[in-house]
């Protein structure tokens, strides 16, 4: 078996190595994404992406720290203290601009996200108690135990599907969504890098950069050498230290009369400013995560009750990154152009809108290793994008149209539901 884990895992020339428990479990095809459709080679897929994924972690760590050897475990062990040191200090300096760096990760947010500020509702509470994990489902929820068969969805030519099948194709893609949501919030870990959030920190105080840099990442370091540690954060919730929910925004306060709010809020909670940035994004792209959701409300209770877990958060955090910087060597260039700005969005909303099955096909070929597979995914993403723009230019002429008569709602979920389009909570 170890023979066969590095044949498939590629170090390239860095000397540090995964836990070698993570890598018996990136070896299993039953694995969360190596039992995943997309994944056609199975393990191979997820120990490739993983591995790839793993080696910028450790390139990054090792920069950050000028160490060029990582692998020691004494060396870990120092660094992960010099780091956690900083901690208290870092906290300290921030318990005493809470309020600003609040609003600055909002902004940030926002900005980086290219999301208009009339989507959705911010909440951003920088260390303001302790976060309280007693409603994550730490889990997946029970099933009847059904007797299960192997199916068979790489062809993906599939007509009159069971329940069944219909509800593993639900979750393999709820599953991926999930992991695209966690790959690019990944980026609000190190928003604080832009330099025009740098300098306004600064102006704080200049220690909190390079402290930020470094606790981020050991952090992203220890998600790949300390597996037993990272289960057990994954298993039971201590040691988390942000938190977003996705809440119904029912709150009469904040709006002025007759002004329309967004019907979706979103609560995120950080330790220090980085997490609260990460938690943000992370709503963000919650937030457009659902409309991959199930119509059927009690197809899409199952689906969740079996992916959206504590227990899954780590291997998506890992895999996450890789999938996402595929899709965007993937995307059209002329999705970044400036008369652009916030069309990603709208893609990501057209793109979960797929079935299950094309959804699980066209991500397939952005990862495969298929130069011929990945231009069927880049030809599809460019169908997809020009469906964006247009319901992006809808958008714009129904808020033009809305703007005329006050009394009309114009928020993003109206707009999308009059389409056909609905948010599911």
């Amino acid at each position: 078996m170890a023979k066969k884990i590095k044949e498939q895992i590629e170090y390239g020339n860095r000397p540090e190595r995964m836990d070698p428990e993570l890598e018996r479990k990136l070896a299993k095809d039953d694995s969360l994404y190596g039992q995943n459709p997309a994944m056609r080679r199975g393990a191979a897929d997820v120990q490739r992406l993983v591995s790839s994924r793993f080696q910028k972690v450790a390139e990054k760590l090792s920069r950050v720290t000028g160490i060029e050897n990582l692998s020691s475990q004494q060396v870990q062990a120092m660094i992960y203290s010099e780091m956690m040191q900083k901690l208290p200090r870092i906290m300290s300096i921030e318990s005493r601009h809470k309020e600003e760096l609040e609003e600055l990760a909002k902004s940030a947010a926002l900005e980086e996200m290219e999301v208009p500020e009339d989507w959705f509702a911010i909440e951003a509470q920088l260390n303001r108690g302790g976060i309280d994990t007693s409603n994550f489902r730490k889990e997946a929820d029970k099933e009847e135990k059904k007797e299960k068969n192997q199916l068979a969805f790489q062809s993906f030519d599939v007509e009159d599907l069971t329940d069944e099948e219909e509800f593993e194709l639900e979750k393999h893609k709820r599953n991926l969504i999930n992991a695209i949501v966690q790959g690019s919030a990944k980026k609000g870990h190190y928003m604080f890098q832009k330099p025009e959030i740098k300098s306004k920190l600064d102006e704080i105080d200049p220690f909190l950069y390079d402290a930020y840099l470094g606790i981020m990442a050991i952090n992203d370091y220890l998600y790949f050498s300390m597996e037993q540690m990272i289960e057990m954060m994954s298993k039971t919730g201590n040691g988390v230290a942000g938190k977003v929910q996705l809440e119904d925004n029912d709150d009469d306060e904040g709006g002025e009369e007759g002004e329309e709010k967004p019907d979706t809020k979103i609560v995120a909670q950080g330790l220090i400013f980085p997490i609260l940035c990460h938690e943000i994004v992370k709503g963000i792209e919650e937030a457009k995560g659902r409309y991959g959701l199930p119509q059927s409300a009690e197809m899409r209770q199952r689906v969740m009750g079996q992916t959206d877990t504590l227990s899954n958060e780590p291997m998506q955090l890992r895999i996450g990154p890789e999938i996402v910087e595929k899709i965007r060597n993937t995307l059209p260039d002329e999705m970044f152009e400036p008369q652009n700005k916030g069309l990603i969005n709208w893609f990501h909303i057209q793109l979960y809108q797929l079935p299950a099955t094309e959804f699980l096909k066209v991500i397939g070929d952005v990862v495969s290793t298929d130069g011929s597979k990945n231009q069927n995914a880049a030809d599809r993403f460019r169908e997809i994008m020009k469906e964006a723009q247009q319901l992006k230019q809808e958008y714009e002429e129904y808020q033009e149209e809305q703007g005329e008569d006050p009394d009309d709602d114009d928020n993003l979920d109206d707009f999308l539901n009059d389409l056909g389009i609905m948010s599911p909570n």
